[in-house]
């Protein structure tokens, strides 16, 4: 199955400094968004929705560099208190997968990121995401209300190694869990 398009209308962080302070705290946060949800939850975890190798397209080499030709693409739910509060879809370039990205099953890839100094990233970009949208069954599957969200993305870099990571704030849900039945 392909994954959800994030052919947003992107724009640099600085563009988006209307955005409430609670919702300014978190999106343009450029630390670890990982470390970030782990504190404000007692159970936190990584849903993965699927991993795949996929041709790179032109919007992908113009950022990760036009010798990428295969990029691992990963799509994840970040959970707190069963709860998805973050869908994550991250383009792993095949030097990337080498340096040991591509067995992380259910460990986040923010950890990996943040925890080695190595890795540097690009500044944030930010997008508006109204709904409808390519997430549109996303969030039906997940029950959440069909409203306007944000998503921000940025590309790390070490060496010839590149990874852009793609996160998409969902919609605060106001009961304890969304997936009962």
């Amino acid at each position: 199955m392909a994954p959800f398009s994030i052919d947003f209308e992107w724009q640099s962080a600085p563009e988006y400094s209307h955005l409430s302070s609670e919702d300014a705290a978190i999106i343009l946060d450029s630390g670890s968004l990982t470390s970030r949800l782990k504190e404000q939850s007692n159970d936190f975890r990584v849903d993965v929705l699927q991993e795949q190798w996929i041709a790179a397209s032109q919007e992908h080499k113009k950022l990760l560099g036009q010798y990428c030709t295969q990029l691992q693409c990963r799509e994840v739910l970040l959970v707190c208190d069963d709860v998805a509060r973050v869908y994550a879809q991250s383009w792993i370039s095949t030097q990337a997968s080498d340096l040991g990205v591509r067995q992380l099953g259910s460990k986040p890839l923010g950890e990996v990121l943040f925890q080695d100094k190595s890795w540097q990233h690009t500044p944030l970009e930010v997008a508006q995401v109204d709904y409808p949208n390519a997430l549109a069954p996303l969030l039906k599957d997940l029950h959440l209300p069909e409203q306007r969200l944000y998503a921000r993305r940025r590309v790390f870099v070490y060496q010839d190694a590149k990874i852009m990571v793609c996160e998409v704030f969902l919609p605060k849900v106001n009961y304890a869990t969304q997936f009962a039945s």
